[in-house]
């Protein structure tokens, strides 16, 4: 049986009135009617009593019509499954970055599992490494790729993440080659006290700023962390001597191509000076495109 005839059908019976019904569908009167006796002729009774401006059930309408709601809720119930099933079996994944320099990590590290599977669609959302984190605990993103500064144990604050480090390493000071300090082997933070610490964020979050503060406790002052809307800017800054900045050893060799006005400097001061670009998931996401991806990344496991 037609189930558009059968929800029209139910909007008769709901509203006692084929021109109401013709309204709510669309539809003209006379197509309702014509429906109507469709459905009459295939069942074999009368479902309704026509009168003049009232359309009234028959007993055998009454009856119908929790057959009838059945029929169509049992049809759209099986139609969501099938819509369900062919999205779950859709190979996704959303992912996301803090920052355009982990944006190349993130290729390096998906490389060969992209190049595996090239049928995946996947997604890339830019936002602040703490916001990201909140993302995956909540299902939100999948995944996220962001530095990791160890001087929280993030795993306590959100019990369920799991991080895999893809790239350990240090900072390192970048400095301008027009500093005289650049021609050392190495630099203290001392020595830097009357340049600012440049970091970048696009957001107007001050987290980075009091996790570096909490990271090199001591060595550097709150005024002395300034924040920078873009890496360019930060960089050209960096290049012209009006500030310094903090880079990753993992990323130094890119970044001297880039700079070539900067030097980069290991830190001498016995500090908490380790990095690492982490990836991020929840142990509880069952995304098997996930989990395959996390059996890429953990071949050991």
């Amino acid at each position: 049986m037609d189930i558009d005839k059968l929800e029209t059908f139910l909007i008769v019976a709901k509203y006692g009135s084929f021109r109401a019904a013709a309204q709510k569908e669309f539809l003209s009167p006379r197509a309702v009617s014509k429906q109507m006796n469709q459905i009459e002729a295939e069942l074999g009774v009368k479902l309704f009593e026509r009168k003049k401006n009232r359309t009234n059930l028959t007993p055998y309408g009454n009856d119908f019509i929790v057959t009838a709601q059945d029929i169509v809720n049992s049809y759209k119930t099986a139609i969501t499954k099938l819509k369900t099933k062919d999205s779950t079996q859709e190979k996704k994944l959303k992912s996301g970055i803090s920052s355009p320099s982990q944006a190349t990590i993130w290729q390096t590290a998906l490389n060969s599992f992209l190049s595996k599977h090239p049928d995946i669609n996947i997604e890339i959302q830019q936002e602040s490494g703490n916001r990201l984190l909140n993302l995956v605990y909540n299902g939100t993103l999948d995944f996220c790729i962001s530095p990791y500064y160890r001087v929280r144990e993030i795993e306590k604050v959100f019990p369920n993440l799991q991080r895999i480090d893809l790239y350990t390493g240090t900072f390192y000071i970048g400095i301008s080659k027009l500093n005289p300090l650049s021609s050392q082997q190495s630099v203290s933070f001392s020595q830097l006290n009357n340049l600012k610490l440049l970091y970048y964020t696009p957001f107007s979050s001050i987290h980075l700023k009091k996790t570096f503060l909490k990271k090199f406790a001591g060595l550097l002052t709150e005024p002395q962390v300034v924040p920078v809307s873009t890496l360019e800017q930060r960089n050209l800054m960096i290049a012209i001597n009006k500030g310094f900045g903090l880079f990753p050893s993992i990323l130094t060799d890119e970044e001297e191509m880039k700079n070539p006005l900067i030097n980069f400097l290991p830190i001498n001061d016995d500090c908490n000076n380790s990095y690492s670009t982490a990836f991020w998931y929840s142990r509880q996401n069952t995304n098997p495109t996930l989990k395959s991806l996390i059996n890429e990344l953990t071949p050991s496991n």
